[in-house]
C-alpha cells in the first residue's frame, strides 16, 4: 500500500492532466495499488490543493448530472478556454470559410482535434461538442480549388519572408479592374504584402513595379519564390495609403477622392448602417431617411455595391458618381433589349 505522501502525488499528477471524477479517480487509485474510501479521498483532495498546489494552480468542478468532475488548472486558463472563447473559434471558423476547409485536406480534422483536446485539457471539461448550432450558408463565397491551394502556402511564405514573387500567369479578373486579365507576366517581380478576406473570398495585396495592386489569390497559376527580399513596412504603408483611398478593393477610376453622399429610405439605411463599408463612413438620420458620408475614389465596386439595394438609395453628391451610374443603368436597360451575343465591358478603367 502507498504512503500518503506518494498518493496525494498520483492524484495531483492525474487531475493535472485530465478530468475526472470521485468515481473515477478511486477507480484510478485502485490500479495503483492506493485504494482509498470517498471520504478519505475528500480529505485527500483537500491535502493536494494545500500542499501541492503551485502560483495559479486551483481545482476546476464541473457538473454532469450528479457528478462532480475535477480538474488541476491555473487561474488564467479558465478564463482564456471559457466557453464563450471557444463560442469565438467556432464563429470564426463557420464565417465564411467553410469552402476553404473543405479543400485543405486533412487539415481541419486536425486542428479540430488539436483544439479539442487542448480545450478539454485546460478548461475543465469544455470541447467543441456544439459545432453543429453554428453554420454558415457559404453564400457569397468562393469555392476554393486545387489551384488556391497550390499558391496559397508559397504566398504566405512570401510574406513572412519578405520576398518577391515572380509571376508567370495569371488568369481571369476578379477584382473587376480590367488591368488583370487572363495574361502571361513570366519576368514580373511580385511584393506580396498582406492576404485580405474580402467578400467570400482571399486577396493578396502588394506592389508591382511600383504600383499598388491585388489579386485574386486563385488568379495566380506556376509562381515561383526569389531570393532577393523587399522592405516590408515601406511596401505595406504604400498599399494602406492606396487602399484607404479605395471603397472595397478594386482599383479607383482615377487618383481624385470624393466628398461621397448618399440617402437611404429608412428601412434600407438601418440595416447599411450596421455594416462596415469603408474606414471614413458616417450615418445620421434626417427626416426618418438615413444619409450616408464618406471620402473615397470611384470604382466598380462602389457602382455596383449601390445596385445592391436598388431604388432604396439615391445618390446626392458627386455628380460624376450619378454619371457612372446612370451610364451603367443605361448599359444594363440595352443589354436587356439587345439580343446579340454579350461582351464583357468595363466603363470603370482607370484613366
Amino acid at each position: 500500500m502507498l504512503k500518503q505522501l506518494e498518493r496525494l502525488r498520483i492524484i495531483y499528477t492525474y487531475l493535472k492532466r485530465t478530468s475526472a471524477d470521485a468515481k473515477t479517480i478511486l477507480e484510478y487509485l485502485k490500479e495503483k495499488d492506493a485504494e482509498i474510501s470517498d471520504r478519505q479521498l475528500q480529505r485527500d483532495l483537500k491535502d493536494v490543493e494545500e500542499f501541492f498546489f503551485v502560483a495559479n494552480e486551483k481545482f476546476s468542478i464541473t457538473k454532469e448530472g450528479n457528478k462532480k468532475k475535477y480538474k488541476i488548472i491555473r487561474s488564467e486558463e479558465r478564463a482564456t478556454y471559457s466557453q464563450e472563447t471557444i463560442n469565438t473559434w467556432q464563429l470564426i471558423e463557420q464565417a465564411g470559410a467553410a469552402p476553404l476547409l473543405n479543400k485543405r485536406g486533412k487539415d481541419p480534422k486536425a486542428m479540430h482535434k488539436i483544439l479539442n483536446r487542448v480545450i478539454t485539457l485546460a478548461s475543465g471539461g469544455q470541447s467543441l461538442n456544439n459545432l453543429e448550432i453554428i453554420k454558415s450558408t457559404n453564400f457569397y463565397t468562393v469555392k476554393k480549388d486545387d489551384n488556391f491551394n497550390e499558391v496559397i502556402d508559397d504566398l504566405l511564405k512570401a510574406i513572412r519572408e519578405s520576398v518577391y514573387v515572380k509571376i508567370n500567369k495569371i488568369i481571369q479578373d476578379f477584382t473587376g479592374t480590367g488591368i488583370n486579365m487572363e495574361r502571361d507576366k513570366l519576368n514580373v517581380k511580385f511584393a506580396p504584402v498582406a492576404v485580405v478576406y474580402h467578400r467570400g473570398d482571399f486577396f493578396v495585396q502588394g506592389i508591382e513595379n511600383k504600383k499598388v495592386v491585388v489579386y485574386e489569390v486563385g488568379q495566380f497559376q506556376n509562381i515561383k519564390l526569389l531570393l532577393d527580399g523587399f522592405n516590408h513596412d515601406k511596401c505595406k504603408d504604400l498599399v494602406k495609403s492606396e487602399l484607404e483611398k479605395r471603397f472595397g478593393i478594386t482599383e479607383n477610376i482615377n487618383n481624385e477622392v470624393y466628398d461621397i453622399t448618399l440617402e437611404f429610405s429608412s428601412i434600407t439605411g438601418s440595416l447599411v448602417s450596421k455594416y462596415f463599408w469603408h474606414h471614413s463612413q458616417h450615418f445620421e438620420k434626417r427626416k426618418g431617411n438615413w444619409i450616408m458620408t464618406m471620402k473615397c475614389g470611384i470604382n466598380r465596386e462602389l457602382v455596383g455595391w449601390l445596385f445592391q439595394w436598388m431604388y432604396n438609395v439615391r445618390i446626392i453628391e458627386p455628380v460624376i458618381l450619378q454619371e457612372y451610374y446612370d451610364q451603367t443603368l443605361r448599359k444594363i436597360i440595352a443589354n436587356g433589349k439587345n439580343q446579340e451575343h454579350l461582351v464583357y465591358d468595363n466603363i470603370f478603367e482607370p484613366t
